[in-house]
């Protein structure tokens, strides 16, 4: 072997049932070429040892594989990360600015004095971004994403900067624009602006155009990740935020790609060999939902499913953005009044997915809210499929994935789940950052019940994967906060919603871990320590199934490992080994740079 880790409660998640079961648990590992070679005893592994072979003491420690995040933005949320870009991007690029640590208001007070600077920094035609964060415990989102759109408008930023294109972003989702940045955005598209069937400022078809109002919830991907940064910073944005993710134990990630500057970006990165971890990336374009009209793109597109490297592949396609729709009754009149149409229900979106199905296609990468859409979606598949002549045990094959969780699936939608193979992922800081309150409020006891529902999921035997889907890279939150909220459904206030749905934390594991690589359909090479499978492994400090419950988010991924390459390493370990520490989180001085 090259590397022996030894001596440690090793856990192989080599069991592959829908169940609380992780399988065998070891005390060694060998690892060569990148691979797993063996696991066994200390005796047996440390027998295998020649002379060229590191073997490292555990002492105890816990590992298990690498977690993955199956729905997650890394190409949204690395430009939210003041660590990396200011380290990327210097003021003879972008003039970047950020608001982190204030609260809300003083961020209002410190917001004139900190745009003006920034302008007296830029040159003419220079853009200029500044972005209101959320403080290291992500407190202040619903305020400070306030301040967007009406105490910060595109009136204020047109006066103070009409010679420089200007976006505030706020912490998540939310931005406002000046004219010239719209300007600009407009310029880069061109000719192809009138085809568009949704305006790229416009929310995909949702809310007045940011064109107009300059605020939108979501443009920033075209505008940031097209438009505004070059391709070499992208490239160096995106590659050190991928390191950053290794940080918190994730060795798999999911995600749409939204545009053609984020695709190139990453697949700069492969092709360069310096992937720290794996992609799966899905197609996203809802400006020309059109598309699929034409048959030759559904059926190329459906052809590249599961192409790519080791790293970076194609796991399926979205056709829309989210809307919140539901036959729950809802508690008042007005709650139903509120709901947004189905999006499924718009013609052309329900076309492009029915085509793409059609085509034999696979659904991942969506935003579905409400188990309203989820009616829809499960019956074109079920069409789409039978018009293609599918049988039952070849659309099961597709493994579809639908993504969020945020109010679905209800009880009798599981069993059409289970016959139709279809998994869900779950977004369980949704329920952390207290949105349980809204929906206990319009839906009562029965739509919390279906917040994230993983008990009734398991019990129906349906696998379910775990979203991170904010962007904690700023925050002291881990991914272990995902982990606690699923297992506690509690709020950051210590409020517990639908606990009838909580999980063990080996349930949750599960998730986390083996379910995340049958998300992305690469279970045959990942997600558990079998030999021949990829060498993708996570050491954390303390033991996770022993320690109280409410110490696990605490808990620090002291190494992380991908394809037998060590991305992640904290300075105490390091010592601790003889090694150097490594990692973005290390290097840019992250948190972990102190453990």
């Amino acid at each position: 072997p090259d590397t022996i880790l030894y001596n440690g409660k090793i856990l192989t998640m080599d069991n592959h049932e829908v169940n609380a079961n992780l399988g065998t648990i070891v005390q060694a590992v060998a690892v060569k070429d990148g691979k797993i070679a063996a696991v066994g005893t200390n005796d047996q592994i440390r027998g295998m040892a020649g002379p060229n072979t590191k073997s490292y003491d555990l002492k105890g420690r816990m590992a298990s594989p690498g977690f993955g995040a199956t729905h997650d933005h890394p190409q949204d949320w690395d430009p939210l990360n003041p660590y990396i870009v200011r380290k990327v991007v210097s003021d003879d690029v972008i003039v970047e600015r950020f608001l982190w640590e204030e609260p809300p208001n003083e961020k209002i007070e410190k917001f004139p004095a900190v745009l003006n600077e920034a302008l007296s920094k830029a040159k003419p035609g220079q853009w200029v971004r500044i972005s209101l964060l959320f403080g290291k415990e992500y407190k202040w989102r619903v305020e400070t994403t306030a301040i967007l759109g009406s105490q910060i408008t595109k009136k204020m930023l047109d006066t103070a900067a009409p010679n420089n294109p200007v976006i505030v972003r706020a912490g998540f989702v939310g931005m406002v624009m000046n004219q010239k940045a719209v300007d600009e955005t407009k310029k880069f598209y061109g000719d192809q602006w009138a085809k568009f069937v949704n305006s790229p400022l416009q929310g995909y078809g949702g809310g007045a155009d940011a064109a107009v109002t300059g605020y939108c919830a979501v443009c920033y991907r075209e505008v940031e990740q097209d438009v505004m940064y070059p391709e070499k910073q992208l490239t160096e944005i995106y590659r050190l935020g991928l390191s950053w993710m290794g940080g918190y134990g994730v060795t798999v990630n999911g995600t749409s790609l939204y545009t053609g500057g984020a695709i190139r970006a990453y697949n700069n990165i492969d092709r360069a060999n310096q992937m720290s971890i794996r992609l799966s990336w899905g197609w996203f374009w809802p400006e020309r939902n059109d598309f699929f009209q034409d048959p030759y793109f559904s059926n190329a597109l459906a052809t590249l499913e599961g192409r790519g490297s080791d790293y970076l592949f194609f796991g399926g396609m979205t056709p829309h953005q989210a809307d919140n729709c539901s036959k729950l009754p809802g508690t008042t009149p007005e709650v139903k009044q509120k709901e947004a149409q189905c999006a499924f229900d718009d013609p052309i979106i329900y076309r492009a997915f029915y085509e793409y199905v059609k085509a034999g296609g696979r659904l991942m990468g969506d935003h579905i809210m409400a188990d309203g859409e989820i009616d829809i979606v499960l019956d074109i598949i079920e069409k789409a499929s039978k018009d293609r002549g599918m049988t039952v045990e070849q659309i099961r094959e597709k493994r579809h994935v639908t993504e969020h969780m945020a109010m679905y699936p209800r009880p009798d939608q599981i069993p059409r789940y289970k016959n139709l193979g279809v998994m869900s992922s779950g977004w369980d800081l949704y329920i952390w950052e207290k949105s349980g309150d809204r929906i206990l409020k319009d839906y009562g006891e029965q739509g919390a019940m279906n917040v994230v529902p993983r008990k009734a999921l398991f019990d129906a035997g349906v696998m379910n994967s775990v979203e991170i889907d904010r962007p904690i890279g700023y925050t002291d939150i881990t991914y272990f906060q995902v982990l606690h909220t699923g297992i506690t459904r509690k709020d950051q206030d210590g409020k517990i919603y639908a606990v009838k749905n909580a999980i063990s934390r080996e349930q949750m594991l599960k998730s986390a871990i083996t379910f995340a690589a049958y998300g992305v359909k690469k279970e045959n090479v990942i997600g558990s320590l079998e030999p021949g499978k990829f060498a993708d492994i996570v050491v954390l400090d303390k033991d996770y199934l022993t320690i109280p419950v409410d110490d696990i988010p605490k808990l620090r991924v002291l190494m992380t490992m991908v394809s037998g390459k060590t991305i992640h390493m904290v300075p105490s370990l390091a010592r601790e080994w003889g090694l150097q520490p490594t990692g973005a989180q290390v290097e840019l001085g992250g948190p972990a740079a102190q453990w």
